[in-house]
């Protein structure tokens, strides 16, 4: 009887059996290229994969919806669940089991993604092409392998909990015999040190490209860097690379703001391409958070009313049809919804996951937290997004100023929960219609997703390392 191993079946089938794709909007990724007996050794063949790997993450079950839906919708401070159509019930009401689909899916959707980097990083390519070239497909490959492990250890990994030591599976290469796979959890320190190499190697490799959006430059590395050592609390790697950014980027023009989220390479330093082919319809993020489509995710009213009446980033749509503003209500204005940032419910707009904005916030923050720079900089970064929503500069800035600004200008873009927990505060847990209900703090072990139960059981490696509470 054939032992089967969700963990090893994810990547078997992307690393011996690879999803490859020709262009960003292929929808249907294919497998039928075997690694090992056919292995890439042409630069078109390793670009093939790239693409495909950039595809593997705009499924539903990662950044083309769930992975940003649980930042906003798990006790956040600015977006709740409303449980329409049974979606994140499990999720927003911290309810989960190991049998759990939403922890089991979005599992196997980011290790598909490790898998494809993994075949990607270790080709090698004997068709004569320059190693200027390789690297720099290469050097994104190692920059989606650290955003994915990153990612997988924000929701699997245990540093909220009460034993603050396991991360994920390492795994850097294809599995020749998926029969007899058996790999434990790296402690959470193993997994910082693999996704800083792993940065390290993609921001050596890269160069910048500032017109290149859809690719992952230095400019978007450097960025996703200041992400990840923001997390880590790491302030000075926050500065040093976040500046690095906001010297060669500029927030988006108050005049482009709306429109610029349905307008490929505006507001981004790195977005996800779609396309018609591409777009997820009613399973992407758009129609989760629309009033059109599943009206599953609301705007709390105590974020609505924190905005100052001339922010362009609260402007209230006229209906349907206007694209002149962000929220949208219902009639007797009792409900919001953040429609402007995923503005086509087909879901054929680009996504855009790496801004400017979120950049020099992490820049701001790493300053006021003794990182590098000085209060003035803090002041000029913070005040240069303040200008382009069109509300008045700030005389001072303090760390509840610098919550409060990202609270307004990221919402629905998938950080805030993390930034809650960074900032040592409690998620609380909302009901249905937004009211309060419960309170995690950290050591609850709802705070990690539970590991998918058929991993657990048919993984050896993983018998014994289940997320204590499931």
């Amino acid at each position: 009887m054939k032992k089967i191993i969700i963990l090893v079946t994810v990547l078997s089938s992307l690393i011996t059996t690879v999803s490859c794709s020709d262009d960003f909007t292929d929808p249907q990724l294919q497998q039928n290229e075997i690694i090992e007996d056919t292995p890439i050794t042409t630069l078109e063949q390793l670009q093939t994969f790239m693409n495909g790997t950039y595809a593997l993450m705009r499924v539903r079950y990662y950044y083309g919806c769930d992975y940003i839906v649980y930042g906003e919708v798990r006790g956040s401070d600015e977006m709740f669940s409303t449980g329409t159509s049974g979606r994140y019930l499990s999720v927003s009401q911290f309810t989960m089991n190991a049998e759990d689909s939403y922890s089991n899916l979005t599992w196997r959707s980011i290790y598909r993604v490790i898998a494809n980097a993994n075949i990607v990083i270790n080709a090698t390519i004997t068709d004569g092409s320059s190693e200027k070239s390789i690297n720099e497909i290469k050097s994104q490959a190692y920059a989606v392998r650290a955003w994915a492990y990153f990612d997988l250890i924000k929701l699997y990994g245990q540093k909220y909990t009460q034993d603050k030591n396991l991360g994920v599976p390492i795994i850097l290469d294809y599995i020749k015999d998926p029969a007899s796979f058996s790999i434990a959890r790296s402690t959470l320190d193993e997994c910082y040190a693999q996704i800083e190499s792993d940065f390290q190697q993609a921001y050596d490799k890269s160069e910048y490209s500032l017109g290149t959006k859809q690719t992952l430059t230095k400019g978007a590395i450097a960025a996703l860097m200041s992400r990840y050592y923001l997390y880590k609390e790491d302030y000075k790697n926050v500065y040093k690379y976040a500046s690095e950014v906001t010297n060669q980027y500029a927030p988006i023009d108050k005049g482009l703001y709306v429109t610029s989220w349905r307008i490929e390479g505006l507001n981004s330093i790195f977005e996800l391409a779609y396309g018609v082919s591409g777009s997820l319809g009613t399973a992407g993020i758009a129609y989760i958070f629309s009033m059109d489509g599943y009206a599953n995710t609301r705007v709390l009213p105590s974020l609505v009313d924190a905005y100052d009446p001339e922010d362009i980033r609260a402007t209230i749509k006229k209906g349907e049809k206007d694209k002149t503003g962000m929220l949208r209500q219902n009639s007797s204005k009792s409900s919001t919804y953040l429609e402007g940032k995923y503005p086509v419910l087909t879901g054929e707009a680009n996504q855009k996951l790496i801004r400017y904005e979120e950049v020099a916030l992490n820049q701001v923050e790493a300053i006021l937290m003794g990182g590098g720079g000085s209060n003035d900089e803090a002041l000029n970064l913070i005040n240069g997004i303040r200008e382009q929503r069109g509300i008045a500069p700030l005389t001072s800035v303090t760390m509840d100023d610098l919550k409060e600004e990202r609270r307004k200008e990221l919402v629905g873009e998938g950080f805030r929960v993390w930034d809650l927990l960074r900032w040592n505060k409690s998620l609380t847990r909302l009901g249905l219609t937004g009211e309060k209900e419960d309170v995690l703090s950290e050591g609850d072990y709802r705070l990690a997703f539970p590991i998918p139960r058929s991993e657990v059981d048919n993984n050896p490696g993983l018998s014994k390392q289940q997320n204590k509470g499931y």
